[in-house]
């Protein structure tokens, strides 16, 4: 696979959750077709994609066809793949060894198609080629992933566990995310979390068997992102982000419920506490192998948070364990200072 014009891209069953990856094959001029067996499903992914990409017309079918080059999927529905096809699984490297054929099989994490992470497990030399010459194809960093899971993955889903946390204690969500943006992220984290959809993040909690108090709720209740009109926020008619009271009250009862007192917290000490607790839990990926330029890289793409490192050694490693000790009082298990901290401050 040397050129896009040779790709076929079939994507089985990841709903409109894929739409920000579609638009980027797309817009890399690959040849994609969208499968969803239940035909309700596939209506509702042909009318998102629809209003996503006005410029494109991707087929979306019930039916895998007979040959494609690369087949996207979830490892449960890898035996679908057509003969021939290179299969990708989303779901994470450890589910790798659940495919029927390893050897043409990689994962890749392509839902937020600014940056993608790979594993080439056991794929064949032939395979493995082919799968870096077509995350290529998008145009973004590609990282070679090293750990049991994408290190993406595992980066925003400690940010979204200390984002539940804070929210529990007593900042709104939308007060929460401007005071992200205040403090640098590129947009508040849970306006990001309602475009990728709730969905995502929440399968991947099943399968690891942990789960959050108020995002979990959300998915259950139907609030599944901008895709379907409210999430965190409400987007009335298909526009921008409008603040919904709802989730107040149902953050409220959520911390009544788990008997979580509320804190004195204003949503700029909250944004601080989160940027603290994202460095702390990214520490560890640099036990997994992951660089501090990688680490860098991952912070930006996957959290919209710019220079983690930089800010990190600004605080330095006593002051930042110091501000940690402190934070414990929210959650000691979120907030207690990892032993791999230090490895951001080696030279």
């Amino acid at each position: 696979m040397t050129a896009s014009s040779e790709s076929h891209v079939v994507l089985y069953g990841l709903g409109s959750a894929s739409a920000d990856l579609i638009q980027a094959l797309c817009k890399a001029g690959v040849k994609t077709t969208v499968v969803e067996q239940d035909p309700d499903d596939a209506t509702r992914v042909r009318e998102i994609l629809g209003r996503r990409l006005a410029d494109a017309t991707v087929p979306v079918a019930t039916i895998v066809g007979p040959a494609c080059s690369v087949f996207l999927c979830r490892s449960v529905d890898a035996s679908k793949a057509p003969k021939g096809a290179l299969v990708v699984v989303l779901d994470g490297p450890h589910e790798l060894a659940a495919v029927p054929d390893q050897t043409r099989s990689v994962a890749m994490d392509l839902f937020d198609p600014r940056l993608v992470e790979i594993d080439l497990g056991s794929a064949s030399a032939d395979r493995q080629a082919e799968a870096v010459a077509f995350a290529k194809l998008l145009g973004v960093p590609v990282l070679q992933s090293t750990g049991h899971a994408f290190a993406g993955t595992v980066l925003q889903d400690a940010a979204l566990a200390l984002v539940d946390r804070l929210l529990l204690v007593g900042v709104t969500p939308w007060e929460l995310d401007e005071a992200l943006e205040d403090a640098g992220f590129t947009e508040g984290l849970l306006k990001a979390q309602d475009h990728i959809g709730l969905e995502v993040a929440f399968a991947r909690r099943r399968m690891a068997g942990t789960d959050l108090l108020v995002a979990d709720r959300m998915v259950r209740e139907g609030r599944l992102g901008r895709s379907i009109g409210v999430g965190w926020y409400r987007y009335p008619g298909g526009g921008g982000a409008v603040i919904d009271p709802l989730m107040e009250d149902m953050i409220v009862e959520e911390a009544r419920f788990a008997r979580i007192a509320e804190l004195d917290i204003s949503p700029q000490d909250a944004a601080g506490a989160l940027i603290l607790g994202v460095i702390n839990a990214a520490s560890s990926l640099l036990q997994e192998g992951v660089s501090l330029e990688e680490l860098d890289q991952l912070a930006f793409y996957k959290l919209g948070l710019p220079q983690i490192t930089a800010r990190a050694r600004a605080i330095g490693y006593t002051a930042l364990v110091q501000r940690l000790k402190a934070l414990e009082r929210i959650d000691i298990g979120l907030w207690g200072a990892s032993p791999c901290l230090p490895r951001i401050f080696a030279a």
